[in-house]
């Protein structure tokens, strides 16, 4: 039996692969790429969109519906007022205009319920993103007549520099310096000290300035649950049945379960395989090295080979014992199996360790968690036809107290780490190749709790990025209070409907129909045996 018929055979029993598999330097040789990848990060815990792409401002509940539940709490801290538009920061042309952002906590004042007080301004944001970067300090453009589409065309390269500089903490304060004593207004009450702020608190910002256009966000999606199991395996599978996978390892096992590393995942999200395809944790590089070189530098003086001497002296005793055909042959092919394994070296090695003064190493040496170590193996695997989807997990959205203080910082970690992978496929040269998906349990109620956190919430957002997504897009199907609106499609957009009398109303099971489309495996025999039930097709990824 080949190794990788061998690998098939236990994806197909169910059985876990806890560290990436070996495969020799032939059986390298014969992979190929897929070409189309599929990348899912699944917030667990539900996160709040409110919070970033789909905001509401802080009029309280009931003077928008008199008969609101909770009606003396606003939905959000800022005001509208305070709400961003990706079009006002992106560098590039065609986003729609109501696409919309969440200002950063600390960059706006939240004192006073239904206050106007909207803290930065969006000059002030384009006038940081054209500044100029001294050491770690980004320092903002102070200049008269300031304009931003004169900056974005005469300046756009440092434009880009500077919000990859904020999403990758290479500089740690933006310095507004004489804009602070020109439009004190505009500053009271932010998290600053002087002229300076941290510049994390820009990462928002940052984000939409470079990825806006490659972004499609949906709003008013409906989970229908608020339930953590349900609603994680609703998000991630396009059911609530138990027995679906993921769909990523759905994806991996239709495209090739046999990759030595198909189905990459860190334990985050369902991480439900059901029994298709193996799961590999490509997290800690040192696994690799470990693959690549199994008995490591402490054998010297010949010992290498008098233990390879005992080890097959040791097999051939266990062959002569055994009497049963079946446990014969199943100790022949992994016999096999770990004979091809110890020959692999050169690819593991690549993986786990890019040479000097390459991209790849540059890479490497920027990725600050374990989430992006996995996000450029994964990119570096698939590139190298060993891998063909991956999924990575985030915690801590489950934010019933203190919400404000623990879910921002979260989602700027998700756009931190996210900018991380595309990197990555770019470096690997998988970007136009890949689809990014990113999704949750469900959201979180729009009001606060007694202990300034926020409870679960059905409806809840995802954002897509990458191929075959429409990116500069927004479907925005929530109303004021965050209740879901149906949507139809009009001249081939997707849009909210005036009621909830008509329409569909989305659920993540029409996006995991068009994703299945367009991975081209809905008419696979195991997209057949989980069948997404939907009652129609909606141009969910635009």
């Amino acid at each position: 039996m080949k190794r990788r018929d061998f690998i098939k055979t236990l994806s197909a029993t169910g059985m876990a692969v806890c560290s990436p598999m070996v495969m020799t330097q032939r059986a390298y040789a014969e992979s190929t790429p897929v070409n189309r990848y599929f990348v899912f990060l699944h917030l667990g815990g539900g996160w709040d969109p409110t919070s970033l792409c789909d905001p509401k401002g802080n009029r309280l509940r009931q003077t928008i519906d008199p008969g609101a539940r909770e009606g003396g709490s606003p939905v959000n801290r800022y005001s509208e007022g305070a709400i961003r538009r990706a079009v006002d920061v992106a560098l590039e042309t065609g986003i729609d205009e109501d696409m919309r952002y969440a200002p950063y906590i600390g960059t706006f004042n939240d004192d006073d319920e239904g206050s106007e007080n909207t803290g930065l301004p969006i000059e002030m944001i384009q006038r940081m993103l054209a500044g100029n970067i001294a050491g770690d300090v980004l320092t903002a453009n102070t200049e008269a007549g300031f304009s931003w589409e004169t900056q974005k065309s005469t300046n756009a390269a440092t434009i880009r520099s500077n919000a990859a500089a904020i999403l990758e903490g290479s500089i740690n304060t933006v310095n507004f310096d004489t804009l602070v004593a020109d439009s004190p207004g505009f500053f009271s009450g932010l998290v600053r000290n002087n002229t300076n702020m941290a510049a994390n608190l820009f990462v928002y910002d940052a984000f939409f300035c470079l990825y806006a256009q490659h972004a499609r966000v949906l709003n008013g999606v409906d989970n229908r649950t608020n339930g953590h199991d349900t609603g994680t395996r609703f998000a991630d599978t396009g059911s609530m049945d138990t027995s679906y996978p993921d769909f990523s390892a759905l994806y991996a096992a239709a495209k090739g379960a046999e990759m030595p590393l198909a189905y990459i995942t860190n334990g985050g999200g369902n991480n439900e395989t059901a029994g298709l395809v193996a799961r590999s944790s490509a997290s800690d590089v040192g696994v690799f090295n470990a693959l690549a070189n199994p008995e490591g530098n402490y054998l010297q003086n010949g010992l290498d080979s008098l233990i390879e001497q005992a080890k097959d002296q040791r097999r051939q005793v266990l062959a002569e014992k055994e009497t049963l055909p079946r446990r014969v042959r199943l100790k022949s092919q992994l016999y096999m199996v770990r004979d091809e394994g110890v020959a692999f070296s050169g690819v593991a090695a690549q993986l786990a360790s890019p040479p000097d003064g390459t991209p790849q190493k540059a890479l490497d040496d920027r990725a600050r968690n374990n989430r992006q170590r996995q996000m450029r193996i994964g990119a570096a695997a698939m590139d190298a036809g060993m891998a063909s989807s991956m999924q990575i997990g985030f915690g801590g959205f489950d934010t019933h107290n203190n919400h404000d203080n623990n879910q921002f910082p979260r989602i700027r970690d998700v756009l931190v780490d996210l900018h991380y992978l595309w990197q990555a496929m770019d470096v690997y040269n998988i970007t136009d190749k890949t689809t990014v998906i990113l999704g949750s349990d469900f959201g979180r109620t729009p009001w606060f709790n007694g202990g300034n956190g926020k409870d679960h919430w059905a409806v809840t957002s995802y954002v897509l990025l990458g191929r075959d997504v429409a990116g500069g897009s927004v479907v925005n199907a929530t109303d004021a209070l965050v209740g879901p609106r149906n949507v139809q499609v009009q001249g081939g957009r997707l849009v909210p409907t005036a009621s909830n009398s008509i329409g569909i109303r989305m659920t993540p099971a029409h996006l995991h129909r068009q994703l299945r489309a367009a991975g081209n495996i809905q008419n696979h025999a195991f997209s057949q045996r989980f069948p997404i039930d939907v009652d129609a097709d909606l141009p969910i990824l635009g």
